[in-house]
């Protein structure tokens, strides 16, 4: 298995996705929320760049929720923002959730050319690993802040890489294996090392460090979301 990872969505490039297993990190918090809400019962999620996008597919969609933030903060109007833990199932069970964040979204749009699109957080890392042992050419796209590097993105690539590397026969990029090493430096502090990223940091000045505790303590989720045709479904 050959094993990539992408900085950030801004420097996706197509030859470096094409015909492999492209796997979108949005730590803090895009995926999470994706993975929390398609576990708790939602038929699927649409992910979109920006808020006018949303709100036009929104007239269209029955049955929808409107969700996202700008600046890890709830756009007005819409229905829920980017915590997963508004993502409980007597909310979004059997609804369709259309979401657009800052950062994570924008990776979707720009995987046209992958073989197949996957949704990763900390959340389904078992699952996640489970069904990605099997694959030959991956590559790792973490979101990134605002076109730029993000540890939280690329941490938990790191974590992945280290347990897929107990299945053998793997062969790591250059960056993938900084990502490696960088999880070995910090395994032992993960949470603190997370919390002191941009990411991190935003949210807890926020007042949402609760979203990274449940983010970094809820590693049960048995789902590996998949996005086909504009649509991520579990």
């Amino acid at each position: 298995m050959k094993i990539d990872v992408i900085f950030s969505a801004d420097r996706i490039k197509e030859g470096e996705i094409k015909g492999k297993t492209a796997i979108v990190i949005d730590t803090l918090r895009a995926t999470s929320t994706i993975v929390t809400a398609l576990a708790n019962g939602a038929k699927k999620v649409i992910p979109v760049v920006n808020i006018e996008e949303a709100k036009d597919l929104a007239t269209k969609e029955d049955n929808c929720l409107l969700t996202g933030e700008r600046d890890g903060i709830k756009v007005e109007g819409f229905d829920l923002g980017n915590s997963p833990l508004d993502y409980s199932k007597d909310v979004v069970e059997n609804r369709k959730i259309i979401l657009t964040t800052t950062n994570g979204t924008k990776c979707f749009v720009r995987l046209g050319l992958a073989q197949e699109v996957i949704v990763f957080s900390l959340l389904n890392l078992k699952a996640i690993i489970n069904y990605l042992k099997e694959k030959n050419d991956i590559v790792f796209c973490c979101a990134g802040t605002r076109g730029e590097f993000a540890l939280d993105d690329f941490i938990t690539a790191g974590k992945a890489i280290s347990i897929l590397l107990n299945y053998g026969g793997i062969e790591l990029s250059d960056r993938a294996l900084v990502a490696y090493n960088t999880y070995l430096q910090n395994k032992d502090n993960l949470a603190s090392v997370i919390k002191s990223s941009k990411s991190g940091k935003n949210l807890i000045k926020l007042g949402r460090e609760v979203d990274i505790d449940y983010i970094l303590t809820s590693e049960k989720m048995d789902i590996v979301p998949i996005y086909n045709k504009g649509k991520i479904k579990a």
